[in-house]
C-alpha cells in the first residue's frame, strides 16, 4: 500500500517538475543575466550585497522586458528569429541540466544518461521556443 503511493507520488512530483520546468523555461535567460550581474557586481567588490541583488534583478528585468519589447513589435524574421534564439537556448541549457539531474537519481548508464538529457534539452526549448514564437507583433 505504502510502496504504491510513494511511487505514484514520486510520478506526479516528477510530473509537477516537468510541468513547472516547460512553464518557467522562457525565464531562463533573464535569471541567468540576473544571477551573472549579482555574481560580478559582488565579487568584483563594485556594490555590496543587497545593492548587488538589487541590480541584477534589474538587469534581468531589462533583458526580459526589451526581449518581449523586440518580439512585439518588429515583423523582421531575422531579428524576431534571433532574439527567439537567445532567449530560447538558455531554457535548452536548463532543461539539459535537469533531465540529467533526474537521470542521475535513477541507476542509468553515461551514454543513455546524457542521451535522455539530449531529448529533454530539445523539448524544453523546443517549448520555450514556441511560447516566444507566439508574441505577435502588434
Amino acid at each position: 500500500m505504502l510502496l504504491g503511493l510513494g511511487i505514484v507520488l514520486g510520478v506526479a512530483s516528477i510530473g509537477f517538475l516537468c510541468w513547472l520546468l516547460f512553464l518557467c523555461a522562457v525565464y531562463a535567460a533573464p535569471l541567468f543575466v540576473a544571477a551573472m550581474a549579482c555574481t560580478m557586481l559582488y565579487d568584483h567588490g563594485l556594490l555590496s550585497g543587497a545593492h548587488a541583488i538589487l541590480a541584477g534583478i534589474a538587469a534581468g528585468i531589462m533583458v526580459l522586458a526589451l526581449g518581449q519589447a523586440i518580439l512585439a513589435s518588429s515583423r523582421d524574421p531575422a531579428l524576431r528569429v534571433a532574439v527567439s534564439a537567445l532567449l530560447a537556448l538558455p531554457a535548452a541549457l536548463a532543461g539539459f541540466g535537469t533531465t540529467l539531474g533526474f537521470c542521475g537519481m535513477g541507476d542509468m548508464g553515461t551514454i543513455p544518461a546524457y542521451l535522455f538529457a539530449t531529448f529533454g534539452a530539445l523539448c524544453v526549448g523546443g517549448a520555450a521556443w514556441t511560447r516566444l514564437c507566439a508574441i505577435q507583433p502588434a
